[in-house]
């Protein structure tokens, strides 16, 4: 015989009170129910095992403890230790998070429509550094619903915003190679072409050519490659340059690679090429993803800030969840971490 599931009801019932004071005192509401009536009813709900319904508990308090978090591409690993970071602030305050892949802007509103019809609290954006058209986040903004959105600048300063200083660390990249005594650096870029172009590598690569600038060097457009984030694209990039030297043109002594999926492509065609890393060609990459350390020669990189920039999106939105309102929107440049080994042949026994 099936057992019968206690209801609210059930403990009204026995406990000779409405059903709103069981509610009140069970939520924890603030209001006019005496010690007596609530210990008497705190004692008839642990007789009875009542345990409430979340799913209608939710419906009434409009809360669901849940927050969505829109990712362009699920694979890439950029966005694993973003995930790590949201969990490690949402899990201990007891928020639940839902994982959605948008890969475009009509999926992205789509991914909006669905997430809110299913009542989340918020909405964390985690995408590729694309420009793309932002009516839908005005439509947010205007509604009042709480979300932020990480690694996409957006004109409209009411929006909450994590970027992460692409300019900065390609500007740090370029001047390490530069104080390890190379004057001839080239570049292995994201992609600067395509429309619309990815605002990342665009400031990488606006990075790397100031400091060579400010430093005196020469910006060569033949040491301009682009590689789109990819492994062959890195690849390619380097037999690129490498040809370059049967055609008699002068190869740089040094490279900085927008990307360290990118690097690993280069290093492999380097390697097979019988180029001596960083012997006969430094490297440093932008990313820090777990195999940086473990290549031959491991990479030097400029680690992203996506495990901070995920815990500050939930902390954003948790501060916002108890204030009960917006709080003044932010746009936060997180800088990149350098990450000294063996690819840029620097003296591993200096500090970094």
């Amino acid at each position: 015989m099936q057992r019968k599931t206690t209801t609210i009801r059930d403990v009204a019932q026995q406990a000779g009170v409405s059903i709103s004071t069981v509610s009140n005192v069970l939520n924890g509401n603030e209001v006019q129910v005496g010690p007596v009536v609530r210990q008497r009813v705190l004692e008839i709900a642990e007789q009875l095992n009542y345990r409430p319904n979340a799913i209608a508990r939710s419906m009434v308090k409009r809360k669901t403890a849940t927050i969505g978090l829109v990712i362009t591409e699920v694979e890439n690993p950029l966005f694993v230790p973003v995930v790590g970071g949201i969990n490690e602030v949402l899990q201990p305050a007891g928020y639940h998070m839902v994982l959605v892949s948008a890969p475009d802007l009509h999926s992205e509103i789509e991914a909006i429509e669905m997430l809110r019809a299913q009542q989340v609290d918020g909405i964390i954006f985690m995408a590729l550094s694309f420009s793309t058209p932002i009516d839908h986040l005005v439509q947010l903004k205007e509604d009042g619903f709480p979300f932020v959105v990480i690694n996409r600048y957006v004109e409209d300063e009411g929006i909450n915003q994590i970027l992460l200083d692409d300019w900065g660390a390609a500007y740090s990249a370029t001047n390490r190679l530069i104080d390890l005594d190379h004057i001839h650096i080239g570049i292995v870029s994201g992609p600067l072409s395509t429309d619309p172009p990815r605002r990342s590598a665009l400031e990488r690569h606006a990075g790397w050519q100031q400091a060579l600038t400010e430093r005196g060097l020469d910006v060569r457009p033949e040491w301009i490659l682009e590689g789109h984030y990819t492994y062959e694209g890195g690849y390619q990039a380097m037999r690129r340059f490498l040809a370059q030297r049967e055609k008699g043109l002068e190869r740089p002594t040094a490279l900085f690679v927008a990307n360290e999926i990118m690097a690993l492509g280069a290093l492999k065609s380097l390697q097979q090429a019988g180029i001596r890393v960083p012997q006969d060609m430094a490297l440093i990459a932008l990313g820090d993803s777990p195999f940086a350390a473990y290549t031959n020669p491991s990479l030097t990189t400029f680690a992203l800030p996506t495990p901070e920039a995920g815990g500050l999106a939930a902390r954003i939105l948790l501060d916002w969840f108890k204030e009960g309102k917006p709080t003044q929107a932010r746009r936060i440049s997180l800088k990149f971490t350098l990450k000294v080994r063996e690819s840029c042949g620097a003296n591993l026994s200096l500090p970094s």
